[in-house]
């Protein structure tokens, strides 16, 4: 065989095995990790890389190894369940916490934060239940993610060949979105339903500024439920006139204290798009303390309906 023509083939079999190579990268290697982002971001956006840094968003799945304090269960003689057994933490606990042990199952104990009990629970697949809200980069086919928590790229898209260019046009700013698909950064999980497969309670492989409908089939239930906003949100006047997620809370956390991220309290926030003159005569049989969310948001609903209705 002339020595050109092996080199040749030599060659070939290395592009091959290149290319080969590329097709089978994980999905996680295309995310560049919030710390990723913070190295240039947090000279030009530091109160939203901290402010993000601190919500429950960021900490939605911790690793228990990594992070103990995280845990924010007591653990007496008659605990459900053994610290020990702890692998990921759901949650970082502001009204509940849930927890996952080595065999990615759920544990049969979530801790009611408020109540301070331990609450039986049903012990199911995280891989296939849980996870995919908790983390960024999901690889629903190998059960892998690129980053524990809901991160910068769950709504920016994958940042690895932004971050590698430079090109502002590889990364998706949310602010150019039209409203219905704003909103689907937050339903990715902020819904009850199944992915297409009805085998995953969330979507599979969706990103960040695609049709969310085309990979999430919506439960759209008519009772109160946790995680189901987006849904709640859908059905309301408020969606119909370009209210979203967005409008009320602040996804980066940055500067609010007011719970849930909201941009400001609920009353100030109701009354920028509500003429009221004031809840007294609004709302005058209303107990001391109310707010508008207390009559047009009962149990905490997105349906924004009027009492009664």
């Amino acid at each position: 065989m002339p020595i050109i023509r092996f080199r040749t083939i030599v060659v070939a079999a290395v592009v091959c095995v290149l290319i080969a190579g590329a097709s089978t990268m994980s999905m996680a290697q295309a995310y560049k990790g919030a710390d990723g982002c913070k190295m240039c971001h947090q000279f030009k956006n530091k109160p939203i890389v901290e402010g993000h840094a601190k919500t429950a968003h960021a900490k939605a799945l911790q690793d228990a190894a990594k992070n103990p304090a995280a845990i924010v269960a007591v653990f007496e003689a008659n605990a459900p369940i053994k610290k020990e057994q702890i692998k990921y933490v759901l949650g970082t606990g502001r009204v509940y916490q849930g927890y996952i042990g080595a065999d990615m199952k759920t544990l049969p104990a979530e801790w009611n934060v408020k109540e301070k009990k331990w609450v039986a629970t049903s012990a199911v697949d995280a891989a296939k239940q849980c996870i995919g809200c908790h983390v960024t980069g999901y690889d629903a086919a190998k059960a892998t993610w690129a980053e524990d928590g809901v991160r910068c790229e769950a709504c920016h898209g994958p940042g690895m060949a932004h971050a590698s260019s430079g090109d502002k046009t590889k990364i998706l700013n949310p602010k150019s979105l039209a409203p219905d698909k704003k909103a689907m950064l937050c339903g990715q999980c902020h819904s009850k339903g199944t992915d297409t497969t009805k085998t995953y309670a969330f979507p599979v492989n969706y990103k960040a500024g695609e049709d969310l409908s085309k990979y999430f089939i919506a439960a759209n239930s008519a009772t109160a439920g946790r995680n189901q906003q987006y849904s709640e949100l859908k059905g309301s006047k408020h969606f119909a006139n370009g209210v979203v997620c967005v409008t009320c809370h602040e996804p980066h956390g940055a500067g609010t204290t007011e719970p849930f991220q909201l941009r400001k309290p609920i009353i100030d926030t109701c009354l920028e798009c509500h003429a009221v003159k004031d809840m007294k005569t609004h709302a005058p049989s209303a107990p001391a303390g109310s707010t508008c969310a207390t009559c047009h948001m009962p149990g905490a609903r997105h349906t924004f309906k009027k009492p009664g209705a």
